[in-house]
């Protein structure tokens, strides 16, 4: 059994014109996205047993947000995440042995990719479908595999979508 955490980059700034895309920071909705899902995490006592992680300022730090929930799990920066496609996540995937990893990527990559992994009849997809894979939205698959490269198109279920909205302590705060 494999289990994906497809989490997209919490909310990021434009603030800053002089920066390039793959600099651009988490800005203060962003911050209190990733409190929010490392609060989360850590009470859903998930395991997570690798992460990759696009080399972009705002992936690294929504990683870095939720590392307390995570612990010492490894994390690989993998180039290819960054302006990736959905083959890129997949050969990132292949390449690994770990039973359980989390991606923190980019849209549309990871809004495309969850959809092209998720089974019709999955609990969550109807979830997915009604909405739009927001910044710090994280899907929850989990796949009938004993290999990363037998993975494919509506092999997983997916189980959860957790989207900000859903952890929101005060929904008027706008976040």
């Amino acid at each position: 059994m494999k289990h994906l955490y497809i989490l997209r980059h919490a909310k990021s700034s434009w603030a800053h014109p002089g920066l390039g895309d793959i600099e651009r920071p988490l800005n203060k909705r962003g911050e209190r996205q990733v409190e929010r899902l490392n609060a989360w995490l850590a009470a859903s006592e998930i395991t997570i047993d690798q992460v990759l992680c696009s080399p972009s300022t705002r992936t690294q730090a929504t990683h870095r947000g939720i590392q307390t929930a995570l612990g010492e799990t490894p994390v690989e920066i993998v180039k290819s995440l960054y302006h990736g496609r959905m083959d890129d996540y997949l050969d990132a995937l292949s390449a690994q042995s770990a039973d359980s990893i989390m991606i923190i990527g980019h849209n549309p990559t990871c809004d495309e990719f969850t959809r092209y992994l998720t089974s019709p009849s999955s609990p969550a997809a109807e979830k997915l479908m009604a909405h739009h894979f927001g910044t710090a939205t994280m899907a929850i698959l989990s796949f009938d595999a004993a290999e990363w490269t037998q993975i494919g198109r509506g092999s997983g279920s997916l189980n959860q979508l957790v989207r900000p909205r859903d952890l929101e302590e005060d929904p008027s705060d706008g976040a």
